[in-house]
């Protein structure tokens, strides 16, 4: 079994090209564990994509197991499990997507909506095909910025099953700006999003792909 971790921030940290990277060396059933408080949502689609088809190329199964946190985007890529398991330590959060770069006239700030609605309803529909739950409610949830344990998100069947409680610390969600985070992980460390400059973020994506290309090409003779 292969073992993929998704920790730190989706797009800066973990981004799509790392997952295809990944999934090329990957051989066999996936462990695929996450420790994550979101990111960019396009990013995270095509991960969610990547995991999708790498299940239907091979035949694997890919199990997810949430160590701390799944929250965003985050969580719509632990929807790829085959089985999602959650330490009992772990959250899960759900909420509707946003941008912190909406700017222009009116009809910009429309068209964004826009966007952002579509960008929402390809969301809802992956949760409702792990849930089965209804799109209204699950909306309602996302409205809310729900923020689930183990056991609920087991009990709403975002989840399957709860295990030994993770060592893995909390990924930092400082840069999102969530309303109805729990306060123990508002005060955890990291650095805000916007105190990260373009140059910087550049930096660890290209980091990201580089320290993957040399893990795939020393384990597998490339």
């Amino acid at each position: 079994m292969s073992r993929i971790y998704v920790y730190g921030t989706i797009g800066y940290d973990v981004d799509a090209e790392y997952m295809r990277l990944a999934l090329e060396d990957a051989q066999g059933d996936i462990e695929l564990r996450i420790n994550s408080g979101g990111g960019d949502v396009f990013d995270g689609q095509a991960i969610f994509s990547l995991l999708e088809d790498y299940k239907k190329r091979t035949g694997s199964k890919i199990t997810v197991v949430v160590d701390a946190l799944a929250a965003s985007i985050a969580s719509v890529i632990a929807m790829a499990g085959d089985e999602v398991l959650m330490s009992s330590n772990a959250l899960m959060m759900i909420h509707n997507p946003w941008t912190p770069q909406a700017t222009g006239e009116s009809k910009d700030l429309r068209d964004t909506a826009d966007v952002l609605d579509k960008v929402r309803e390809t969301i809802l529909t992956v949760y409702e095909g792990r849930t089965g739950i209804d799109k209204d409610m699950l909306g309602d949830m996302m409205d809310e910025e729900t923020w689930l344990s183990a056991a609920e998100a087991i009990g709403l069947g975002f989840a399957d099953a709860v295990i030994e409680p993770s060592e893995a610390p909390v990924a930092s969600i400082k840069a999102f700006n969530y309303v109805n985070a729990p306060q123990w992980i508002v005060s955890a460390e990291g650095k805000f999003m916007d105190q990260v400059t373009p140059q910087e973020k550049a930096a660890a994506v290209k980091r990201s792909i580089a320290e993957q290309k040399i893990r795939l090409s020393r384990c597998c003779n490339k």
